[in-house]
């Protein structure tokens, strides 16, 4: 066989290549629906204008870590009001140099622009201040008037005790705070507290 032969069957097989090729893209992208598309490629939520996995967000100022936001799944809303958060988590240092966590399952804020007005978290809140560890169901944090709301069952444990009540007012930046009804306060002796560390 001539080599021009040669040529002209490999040039009539990847002829014949492409256009299977074309043909099948073709077929695949007419029947499949518009918004399949979009959310396999995009990953796009409806009502969500983003969506991000492993979404991590870090405030400066001052050239200072403010705070760290992270969260297994982030959805900023269309009209770009409010972020829904799920697995999220602050972490922070306090003005008195104290490490700050706040963890939920769930945490939904509404935004004005970049600010944020109101954080809602819920499905088991969970809130490390230094030694001091505080759960509830959930929360509210009003930013702008220092306001941390919490409506059911709230634990506190740290430095030796632990104090259950129902419902929670607090002022972090102040860093007070008050259990408003069904207070129970229980001292845990340093021994107790010692065999827990080390189991």
């Amino acid at each position: 066989m001539s080599p021009r032969r040669v040529a002209k069957a490999l040039a009539g097989f990847g002829l014949v290549a492409v256009a299977a090729l074309i043909a099948v893209t073709v077929w695949v992208v007419r029947h499949r629906s518009d918004a399949r598309v979009l959310q396999t490629v995009a990953d796009v939520v409806p009502g969500a204008l983003l969506h991000a996995h492993n979404f991590h967000w870090t405030q400066m100022k001052a050239g200072d870590r403010q705070w760290v936001l992270t969260a297994a799944e982030a959805s900023y809303s269309n009209d770009r009001r409010s972020l829904t958060l799920k697995d999220a988590k602050v972490e922070m240092t306090s003005t008195d140099g104290k490490s700050v966590a706040a963890t939920a399952p769930l945490a939904v804020m509404s935004l004005d622009g970049n600010h944020v007005n109101l954080a809602t978290l819920s499905g088991g809140t969970t809130i490390r201040y230094g030694d001091f560890v505080l759960t509830t169901d959930s929360a509210t944090f009003k930013p702008d008037e220092d306001e941390v709301q919490a409506a059911g069952l709230v634990t506190v444990i740290g430095d030796g005790m632990k104090v259950t009540g129902m419902g929670l007012t607090g002022h972090p930046r102040a860093r007070v705070f008050q259990l408003r009804d069904q207070v129970n306060t229980q001292f845990i002796p340093k021994s107790d507290r010692e065999h827990a560390k080390a189991g």
